[in-house]
């Protein structure tokens, strides 16, 4: 083809046939054929929002680098061992394991942008000192720990009005379009795999969209709040932090909304840092009592 190699070779090498490589290289958009979209269909408004979703996974990425940066300067790697569990996507983004590899922790990073402006009206903390967790993941929290047996904790950094539309503005238009591309496509399986790659490239490039978005994140306060913990507050200041339980039709004013629990930072939560000085100097079996009394 265009490179020098003969169209059965090529063709051979992509997992195609002949005929179809042909027909892709003389197309006047190959791209478009491939995927299978029509002209114009990739329209300003969806590379606006392919914009926004890879801000959100670059936020998400920085925020647990970060996490792997503070625990490498805190733990000796010879003690414990942190596990990476986020090709899973599930609720748990890493597992600590002691010296035998056996799981002692499930570990979630939660990363919080937004400030609540009337949380002073209505859960009673300053707008910098509240942090919101849906109820139903504190429940599902405690439910698996409860099933493991192994605590499970949440691990929360929070920097003021990082939001994922203002580092996505930082990626340039011929970056974002590509994405847009396959949110577009029918055909494309696994698009989140491919959106975690361009990610990845991203932030190893450390291109200022995540080199700015990552140091915001490592420099913010960290903070560590067990499922035991939270489901205690939950239930001691149900009606006084999730404001939605006293408001007559919340389903109904706030569609989609998820009924939260807020915290407080100063208060409610331990400093990562000083959790992870439990575990270094008193050792496993106290930071373990500690996160299953809800003292964490």
């Amino acid at each position: 083809m265009k490179s020098g190699i003969d169209s059965r070779s090529a063709a051979q090498t992509v997992g195609t046939s002949a005929r179809k490589l042909e027909e892709i290289t003389t197309a006047p958009d190959p791209v478009g054929l491939i995927l299978g979209i029509a002209e114009g269909v990739v329209t300003a408004e969806r590379i606006e929002r392919a914009r926004l979703n890879v801000g959100q996974l670059i936020v998400g990425k920085a925020a647990e680098l970060a996490f792997e940066d503070i625990y490498r300067t805190e733990v000796q790697p010879s003690e414990f061992t942190l596990k990476d569990m986020r090709e899973g996507r599930s609720d748990t983004d890493y597992r600590l394991l002691n010296g035998s590899s056996r799981p002692v922790y499930r570990i979630n990073i939660k990363f919080s942008g937004s400030v609540f402006r009337r949380a002073p009206e209505l859960v009673g903390l300053e707008p910098n000192d509240c942090f919101p967790l849906a109820t139903y993941k504190i429940h599902l929290a405690l439910q698996k720990q409860h099933d493991e047996h192994l605590p499970y904790i949440f691990v929360i950094v929070g920097v003021p009005d990082l939001r994922a539309r203002v580092v996505g503005a930082a990626l340039s238009t011929d970056e974002v379009i590509p994405v847009a591309w396959l949110m577009a496509s029918d055909r494309v399986p696994g698009k989140r795999n491919v959106e975690d790659r361009f990610v990845d490239v991203v932030a190893a490039a450390r291109e200022p969209a995540f080199l700015s978005t990552y140091e915001r994140i490592r420099a913010a306060p960290w903070f560590v709040l067990s499922a035991r913990r939270a489901d205690k507050l939950l239930r001691e200041l149900l009606f006084e932090r999730v404001y939605a339980m006293r408001i007559r039709g919340f389903a109904q004013q706030f569609r989609g909304a998820e009924l939260d629990m807020h915290f407080s930072l100063a208060r409610d939560l331990r400093p990562l840092k000083e959790f992870l000085a439990i575990l270094r100097e008193g050792g496993l079996q106290r930071a373990t009592s500690m996160l299953e009394r809800g003292d964490i």
